[in-house]
Formats: structure tokens, sequence, C-alpha cells
């Protein structure tokens, strides 16, 4: 997400709403897949999944799990009955 993971509450949110595991960070993320996507032009590095894994062993991330869905899920619920048919 870059800069956008260093908001901890849309973060949890997040992992709450969908149910899932969301794992934030580095905050330069874009930058970051640049480069790694330079080095593999360059011959540098030789899979996505190399540079998956520099990039994880080189920044720091947080992971969020999922802690309060029953609340979204029931305004989930409260949404659906609101929509047009």
């Amino acid at each position: 997400m870059g800069g956008g993971c260093q908001n901890h509450l849309l973060n949890q949110f997040t992992a709450d709403a969908l149910n899932c595991t969301v794992v934030a960070g580095p905050v330069e993320a874009t930058s970051i897949g640049n480069i790694i996507m330079q080095l593999y032009a360059l011959g540098e590095i030789h899979s996505l999944a190399e540079g998956r894994a520099l990039v994880r062993r080189s920044f720091e991330t947080k992971i969020f799990e999922p802690e309060n869905t029953g609340a979204w899920n029931n305004a989930f619920v409260r949404f659906q009955k609101i929509l047009p048919r």
C-alpha cells in the first residue's frame, strides 16, 4: 500500500472487514518495486520470487490479523438491505 501502510487503524479495519491477514509495508513500495524490476532487467536477480524475498529481508513489515469480523459482517448485511435491487 505504500505510505498508506502507516495507518494502523486502516490496516486493522482492512483485515477485519476482509477477514484476512494484512501485511503492511514497506512504506516506499512503489520505488522499491521499481528497483526490483531494474535489478531483474540487469540480471542481478533472476525471478520475481527472488526480488520479493530480497524485499522481505530488507524492510520491516507489520502483520494485522482479523479481530472484529462480526461487526463488519453485520454492517455488510445492513448495507445489502439498503441497496436498490
